[in-house]
């Protein structure tokens, strides 16, 4: 059990490492506004709850841009479709929710 732990743990600390990575390139390139605004407005509870589908249009941001905003919500248990919808994969809402708080506090911060 322990060995199978650590493995998890290890997995998990490269995930929280990429997130981390993404982030600062997103502060770099000035987009936190940008993405802030996609994660509020597209991504609501109302999706993680079923009533609704969240949608994701990232048309006012370059392509790279988007890719980057695609692999941090993604992180975040959120599987983007073609058409731009967002399904919830297990429980994501908190993983979402703690997206939304580091955009914000790196909003705050960058502004």
């Amino acid at each position: 059990v322990w060995i199978q732990t650590q493995f998890v743990s290890a997995e998990l600390m490269e995930d929280q490492l990429l997130l981390l990575l993404l982030l600062l390139e997103s502060l770099e390139r000035k987009i936190v506004p940008q993405q802030l605004k996609l994660v509020r407005t597209h991504l609501t509870l109302a999706s993680f709850q079923g009533e609704a589908r969240g949608s994701f249009n990232s048309s006012n941001i370059s392509k790279e841009e988007q890719m980057l905003t695609i692999a941090l919500v993604q992180l975040s248990g959120v599987q983007l479709q073609k058409d731009g919808s967002a399904l919830p994969r297990d429980q994501p809402f908190e993983a979402v929710a703690a997206l939304f708080v580091a955009l914000y506090a790196l909003n705050l911060l960058s502004g």
